[in-house]
């Protein structure tokens, strides 16, 4: 007689997807295995030890799409998860000095954005319902199998969108900040959310679509907001796999899996690296899709023309990051000293203009670095103690629209003076900072991919344009998160709905796999998203129509004491 599989489900990797998935099979009654290369769980989204006494998140360090259902469903606050928020949620200072601070109330930002342009504090407000509709339109399907391109076209067209669906999904995020905003600072602001893992620059079409990604996250209900995990962004990895492991999973760390096993077109189990064998029922791979596909399975598994297919999948376009001990705190150039202030608290952007993303573009696509740097950094030892000795800080650098591969040389070469370069610009903006950096780490896009294990070091595992979106993401063949292997799966941030540490892409690959095991047959694609719009938004969304109701609502949005009603109006749920 045949032997009975040692799992019903083996999982590979445990980035935070993975654990999702494997969350989810656990509390379906499975035997769940999760193996991981790394000696720590977590994938991009972990909280590491970098330097002897200070911690930081690695790679992933903003919490804001991980998906509120999920965060409910898996009880994530009880094994552990902390989410919460500094006074402000970004600070951005240019290369003229001057400075925008984004705050979590919407008339605290209002009436920064006034100092800029008033016209465009008005139009701010404008765009953020804009965004929150296009937004309400999409969101449905993040948690289902994903619908065909047209199908999404269609639910805008149904709903006389028509306009809203070209203008955050087909066009450039120049074009569209050009439709709404006038003061460049601001534009060159709200570009960066459209620069996060691609290769491309401002002008490239499609980029709309990354912006709104990256845009439309939520904070305790709160629309476009986002926040940290206390104690780094593994805190959410630990959460989940103090949760998996609750409902009986096994989590294995420093087992690298060698190969995916396939007799006669079905997965049965995997070869770990050390040569041993684990049989299971179902295997996933949180991998990205060329790693799942191109690596992970014996040669001649898959047709040639799919193999073709999944090397051509778009993963160009990676990120680097610079993790520095530092006993002083950034005096930046507005501010008198070092004093801890909201300007620490949340994300800070430093040097964000247009051309400097344009020409970040041309250097990745020759594989150069840019003359300058558009900087992110978060210190959040500032508002956690956890991460750092009194008197130190964890700062991360961030660096977006770098070259997956460089010309003539590798990063490996390059890694230090790069950093050195990054720091220099970083001088410009807090001079005090030269003196006061006592040790760093560099995570370059070739650390990503041998060490973080994610190809090309694209943290999204492939482009986030039309043409891999939806049921197309990551190829039409491989959408709904089954590949042609029988009982392998897909459940990476390569599949729909994309990148960030949302949560979805697990989600749904676990729903999917139950579902097959049960024999049910559900369908490949969503046909009907079946969403309706919270009445607060209908409300405000009919004020907006018009001119005097424009002015009624910006008039009332800036006004403190109805601070709570615009965020019960602003609420998705």
């Amino acid at each position: 007689m045949p032997t009975s599989p040692d799992y019903d489900a083996i999982v590979i990797g445990a980035g935070h997807n993975g654990l999702v998935t494997a969350n989810y099979l656990a509390r379906a009654g499975k035997r769940v295995l999760v193996l991981e290369a790394r000696e720590v769980v977590g994938g991009a989204c972990v909280t590491e030890e970098l330097i002897p006494g200070s911690k930081w998140s690695s790679c992933a360090f903003i919490a804001g799409l991980l998906r509120p259902e999920i965060i409910a469903e898996l009880e994530l606050a009880r094994f552990g998860l902390e989410l919460y928020q500094g006074d402000a949620l970004s600070f951005s200072l240019f290369r003229d000095g001057t400075s925008i601070t984004m705050w979590k109330e919407t008339d605290r930002t209002l009436r920064e954005i006034e100092k800029l342009n008033k016209g465009d504090a008005q139009a701010f407000l404008d765009f953020g319902v804009r965004l929150q509709k296009f937004a309400g339109l999409v969101t449905p399907w993040l948690l289902k199998s994903p619908p065909e391109r047209s199908e999404v076209l269609a639910a805008f067209e149904a709903a006389g969108e028509q306009k809203l669906f070209d203008e955050f999904t087909l066009i450039s995020v120049r074009d569209l900040l050009d439709r709404y905003f006038e003061d460049e600072r601001l534009k060159s602001m709200l570009t960066f959310f459209g620069m996060v893992s691609i290769y491309g620059g401002p002008s490239s079409p499609g980029t709309a679509y990354t912006y709104g990604h990256h845009s439309w996250g939520e904070f305790d209900g709160n629309f476009g907001q986002f926040g940290m995990a206390r104690g780094g962004m593994g805190a959410i990895s630990e959460a989940l796999a103090a949760g998996a492991r609750h409902y009986g999973a096994t989590i294995r760390t420093s087992a690298p899996v060698e190969r995916v096993l396939v007799e006669r077109g079905v997965a049965t189990g995997v070869r770990l690296r050390d040569g041993s064998v684990i049989t299971g029922s179902q295997i996933f791979s949180n991998a990205d899709p060329k790693r799942s596909l191109l690596r992970l399975l014996e040669p001649g598994v898959l047709s040639q023309k799919l193999v073709h297919e999944v090397e051509n999948i778009d993963t160009r376009g990676s990120m680097a990051r610079i993790h520095l001990l530092i006993d002083e705190l950034p005096q930046y150039l507005p501010f008198p000293d070092a004093s801890e202030g909201p300007q620490h608290h949340g994300h800070q952007l430093l040097g964000a203009s247009r051309e400097a993303f344009e020409e970040a573009f041309e250097a990745q696509r020759r594989g150069t670095f840019p003359s300058t740097f558009v900087i992110e950094a978060v210190i959040q030892s500032v508002t956690d103690d956890s991460l750092a000795p009194k008197g130190r800080h964890t700062m991360t650098l961030g660096i977006q629209q770098l070259p997956s591969e460089l010309t003539g040389t590798t990063w490996a070469v390059e890694k230090e003076r790069w950093a050195d370069l990054v720091l220099e610009d970083l001088f410009s903006y807090a001079p005090n900072l030269r003196g006061h950096i006592l040790d760093r780490v560099i995570i370059t896009p070739d650390d990503l991919d041998n060490e973080y294990l994610i190809t090309d070091g694209n943290i999204f595992h492939g482009s986030m344009m039309l043409d891999q979106l939806f049921g197309a993401r990551p190829l039409p063949e491989l959408a709904d998160y089954r590949t042609p292997i029988r009982n392998y799966y897909l459940c990476g941030v390569g599949t729909h709905p994309g990148g960030g540490v949302m949560g979805a892409s697990g989600h749904n690959a676990a729903k999917v796999a139950l579902d097959d095991a049960d024999g049910v047959t559900t369908p490949s694609r969503l046909r009907t998203n079946g969403h309706k719009t919270p009445w607060q938004q209908r409300l405000v969304g009919g004020l907006m129509s018009t001119k005097s109701g424009r002015w009624l609502s910006y008039q009332a949005a800036r006004q403190p004491a109805m601070r709570k009603i615009t965020a019960y109006a602003a609420r998705v749920r």
